[in-house]
């Protein structure tokens, strides 16, 4: 991880005055993670249905996801709620593990299929994780837009979010910001963070994000 220096506060920025925001501000972001039991639920529903399409050959398998990612709409289109964003990249773990599955088999016809879905899991992939870094970003811009945290997302491919507030001119809140947020981040494949105190500053503290890339399949 990479900083840059932080340049002096004014005295109304200074500690106690900061407190009050920050406890309020990481209870917002704290709220911009998912429900642990809410998205592990559904999860476990998806794991609970990938175990009952397990008692089906593995070559069907292969074929009706095949069949699936080729029918099937943007995946991304309606997720409009971090659950949603959890379900999707819950679906490619998925995806991941029944093409491992056919990579592995002995059988060539499973081989072949599970190079078929691979490479359009890939292609999925690449179209959706931007969109999901958007909609990651949409949704805790309107969280913290009201108490005057800016937040902006940046590059072609969405792969980095700025805020900005006079909280950040605090090196302790900008590390309990990034840790909180750091699981979500990595998920989504960002590659930096950035946090500046004022609009104007042309300094900012940032954080490099060792993400896979979007076209990478992990289980």
């Amino acid at each position: 991880m990479n900083k840059t220096d932080i340049k002096p506060k004014p005295f109304y920025l200074k500690k106690r005055f900061l407190i009050p925001f920050g406890l309020l501000f990481l209870l917002l972001i704290k709220c911009s993670k998912t429900d642990p039991s809410t998205p592990q639920n559904k999860e476990e529903l998806i794991q609970t249905e990938k175990k009952s399409e397990d008692k089906i050959d593995l070559k069907t398998r292969l074929e009706n996801n095949i069949k699936g990612i080729d029918e099937g709409q943007d995946l991304a289109k309606n997720v409009k709620s971090l659950d949603g964003i959890v379900i999707v990249l819950a679906l490619y773990k998925v995806y991941s593990s029944i093409i491992n599955e056919g990579k592995s088999s002995k059988n060539s016809d499973e081989q072949e299929l599970a190079k078929k879905l691979e490479k359009k899991v890939i292609n999925s992939q690449v179209k959706t994780f931007p969109k999901l870094r958007y909609i990651y970003y949409e949704l805790i811009k309107d969280k913290l837009w009201v108490n005057d945290v800016d937040v902006r997302i940046l590059g072609s491919s969405n792969k980095t979010i700025q805020f900005t507030a006079g909280y950040f001119a605090s090196n302790k809140n900008i590390k309990e910001t990034q840790a909180t947020l750091h699981e979500m981040l990595l998920n989504l494949r960002f590659k930096q963070t950035q946090y500046k105190w004022y609009s104007g500053d042309d300094e900012y503290t940032y954080y490099n994000i060792e993400s896979s890339k979007d076209s990478e399949i992990i289980e």
